[in-house]
Formats: structure tokens, sequence, C-alpha cells
């Protein structure tokens, strides 16, 4: 049984296909957003549909071509072509016009889709289904909710896609258009994979794209040592060098790489066979830092659909901190915090009346996370901007010497994350940890919404006041280095 989503696995890697099929996943799923309403119920309160073919995972696609002879609208239904199976969001037939309504949990629906559904009104065709005109539903991202929850104001009815920029790119048949295929052939090729032996596959962009690929250390054991010439960072070179023979970046003159600093620093680590530091750029970052210092972490979950007055599609719920506090004499101190259901203004009450009036704080990734969550927070509760602004200004991000090429030791293998890197430079570890990860916190965060469990409390409280004392740890590494301490 082949399903939509196994095309574009087959394409995107035959290889990635077969494992997909053949090979548990390596690492459990666990969606980053929380999809707290049914696109379908909405779709349904939308349009005020009432008698509708509402199908479910496992139907057989012949309940669908039966409904197709006696529904008007059917929504969710599987229809299939030589074993492969297709689903047909929403389909409504209305005085012999016929329009395909493709779903979004999104709001900006790219042109990439344009393939899923020219795939899906090919297999149309083959069942005799009539499709008059496609268009696209999807969320409103200028959306805020007021009190009560309003699916005319969130939802959008559109004929076009968007670019990779979020802005129109054109008509969507048009890209439907241009993506017809006929499946017979890759269908063919699909059915005549067997095992892996005749399989050849080089590593390619698609390999690390977006996420390093859960099969990736099957493909490729022999590219797992730290220093690879595929481990650095901002290259569209390493190809390349690996082609003529560079293997290891140590090996690496200059000439065959773009040579960022960044890449500097990881073949002077590969050379030195250990750690690379810039000391005249370190030390002048870290006189920066104030006592007492604040080491500071988030905890937050993503909403598809806004839950709360105020709030817009993927706007995030803040429901954790942890807060380790550093006197000039180094004694630490430790706040923390969880909240429950709408807890936005609890959480920026409890911040500001912990959190030091002065000093520094350092935040891993701070512009890509707390930063954001506090100015959200400011527009949200507009009261509480000026104390807030004054904690996000003080806000020095920890990650920067490490991403940028200050400091870069050959075992980090063009990866530089809180976790890793608190491995790499102290004997703490995340792996004794019940919560290990943030995805996981965010899960458990969702059952402690529904179960007062002071177990799950405990657990949360210890994987964010992890990293709080990992961000402790780590600076206290960086003056160590260069002899501050």
């Amino acid at each position: 049984m082949l399903h939509e989503s196994d095309l574009k696995k087959y394409q995107r890697c035959d290889k990635y296909y077969w494992y997909t099929k053949n090979k548990p996943e390596s690492v459990p799923f666990l969606p980053y957003v929380t999809y707290n309403m049914d696109i379908f119920e909405l779709v349904k309160d939308y349009f005020g549909f009432e008698d509708v073919f509402m199908g479910k995972r496992g139907d057989d696609p012949s309940l669908t071509l039966q409904a197709y002879q006696s529904f008007d609208i059917l929504m969710n239904a599987r229809i299939s072509y030589r074993d492969l199976r297709m689903t047909l969001p929403c389909l409504k037939k209305e005085d012999q016009h016929h329009t395909l309504y493709f779903l979004y949990n999104q709001c900006y629906p790219k042109t990439s889709e344009a393939q899923r559904i020219a795939d899906t009104l090919w297999v149309c065709k083959k069942n005799q289904i009539q499709v008059d005109e496609v268009l696209l539903i999807h969320i409103n991202a200028n959306y805020e909710r007021k009190q009560e929850f309003d699916v005319h104001e969130c939802l959008l009815i559109s004929d076009e896609f968007y670019n990779e920029k979020n802005k129109k790119a054109g008509k969507v048949m048009d890209f439907v258009r241009e993506a017809y295929r006929d499946l017979d052939a890759l269908l063919d090729e699909i059915e005549q994979i067997g095992d892996l032996s005749h399989i050849q596959k080089k590593r390619s962009p698609a390999c690390t794209s977006h996420y390093k690929c859960e099969y990736f250390s099957m493909c490729f054991p022999d590219q797992q040592h730290n220093t690879s010439i595929l481990n650095l960072v901002q290259s569209n070179k390493k190809y390349e060098c690996e082609a003529m023979g560079i293997s290891d970046m140590a090996m690496v003159t200059g000439d065959e790489i773009e040579a960022t600093r960044v890449q500097y620093a990881q073949i002077m680590a590969a050379k030195k066979r250990g750690l690379f530091v810039d000391q005249f750029a370190l030390r002048p970052w870290l006189k920066r830092i104030q006592y007492p210092i604040t080491y500071l972490d988030f905890e937050w979950q993503t909403y598809v659909y806004p839950p709360y007055e105020k709030m817009k599609p993927f706007d995030v719920l803040v429901f954790q901190y942890s807060m380790h506090i550093e006197d000039k004499n180094g004694e630490l101190v430790h706040e923390q915090y969880i909240g429950k259901n709408d807890c936005r203004e609890e959480f920026v009450l409890d911040l500001i009346h912990k959190i030091p009036k002065t000093g520094s704080i350092m935040v891993f990734n701070a512009q890509g996370a707390e930063v954001l969550r506090l100015m959200q927070l400011s527009k949200q509760f507009p009261q509480y901007e000026e104390e807030l602004r004054n904690i996000w200004e003080r806000m020095i991000d920890l990650a920067i010497p490490f991403s940028n090429g200050v400091i870069y030791d050959e075992r980090m293998a063009g990866e530089y994350n809180l976790k890793k890197l608190l491995s790499l430079f102290s004997d703490l570890s995340y792996d004794e940890l019940e919560i290990n990860q943030g995805l996981l916190a965010v899960k458990k965060y969702r059952e402690l919404e529904g179960n007062e469990s002071e177990e799950i409390k405990q657990a949360l409280y210890e994987y964010c006041g992890m990293d709080t004392y990992a961000e402790y740890v780590l600076l206290h590494f960086l003056m160590k280095t260069v002899g501050y301490e």
C-alpha cells in the first residue's frame, strides 16, 4: 500500500523511501506544534455543512466511490489507483460544478504543494471523479482572536500559492498544470525496488536539508568522524572537495572553500586536533557581561489556532521558565515557574518580580527564542512592555561565540546546540533526565494540562533547570579558557 506521502519520499531519495518502509523510525515523532482544532470540523462550520460523508484512516476506497454517487460533500475521503491511496480533503458538488478544496493548517501554502494536487487530480480522473475547480483553504496569518474564536475570520479561501518568502506566487492551477504527470511510470519504478543492493546513493543536500536525515548514519557510516569535510558549515563547495579527495577538514588549504570565519575555526580545530579559540574576539565579548548574571530559559508550546484572546495563529504560549542567578561572589540561586492554561499574564508578573533589575541575562539562542517570546507578550500585554523590554535588552546570546567561529572544538562536528556543548565541555549530560529534549517537554506539558501530576511537573523543572545550569557551565568554561577564572 502506497500513500501520497510515499511519492514525495521516493522523489526525495529512493533509499530514504526504502528505509521508511522497511526500518522503524530511529527517533519517535513528536509534533512541533499543537493542532488544537480539527480543520475538517472548522471547514464544516465555515460552510455550514450538515450532510457530509466523512472519511477516516483505513477506509476502503470503494466507500468514497459509493459516497460520490449519493453525497454532495465528501471530506477526508480516500481514493486509490494501482495500490496508491490519495485523499480528497473536501469535494463539494453544486449545480454540476465540482470544487475540490485542499485544506491547510498553515498560513502560506507553498508552490511545492502543486505536485500533490496534480497527482490527486490524476487519480481522480482514473476514478472518473469530476473536478472543475481547485481552491485552497488556509489560515489567515493576520487573524487576532477576540474573546470568542471566529472561524470566518480565521480561515481564508484562495486560488493562489505563496513563495518561500510568504509572498503570493501565482494561480494554483498554473502551477498544477505544470506539475501534472502520468504516475504510471513512477509507480512502475517504485514497484521495482527490492532490497538496497542496487541502490547506490551519493550524499546530496537532501541528506541534511533543514535537518539531518534520520537514516544518515546508515547510509554514510564512514562520514561520521568529527572532522569530515562534509561537516563543514555554510559551504556549497564541500561536495566538490570530497570529489577531489579532500575528505578531512585538516586537508583544506583555503582556496577550495568559501573561507568564512566559522569555516576557518573548523579547519584550525581540525589541524590542531582539538580546540580553536580566538582570544582577541572572546575577551571583549566576555567583558560585556555584568553581575549579577542571570541564566534564563523558557519552555513554550505553539498553537496552530489561537486558543486565547489577543493571540494569532502559530503564536506560542510560554508555560515555564528557569532562572539561575549568580552574584559577584559566585553564589548561585535558582528560581522557576510553571503555569497552566492561559498563564501568560501570571508568567509575565512572576518573571518581572523575580528577575534582577540590573546585570546581564545569558540566554542560548536569544534572538530566535526568548527575545521573540517577550516581544510577543509585550504586544499582548502592553501594560508590561517597559519591564519586558528592560529584560530583553539586557540579554546576551551565549550561542554566538560557538556559532560564529570565536571558539570551536573538533568534536562539535559542525553543531553547537546546548546539549552537545554541555557534554563536550563538562561531565554533565541530559541523558539521565526523564525529559531530555524540548519537544518531549512540550508533550509532557500537554499531559500535565489534563492531569495535575507532580511527577511530570518535577521532570519539567529538572529539564528546564538543566538548560540554565548548562548556560552557567558554558559561560564559566569560556571564562576559564581566557583566564578569567
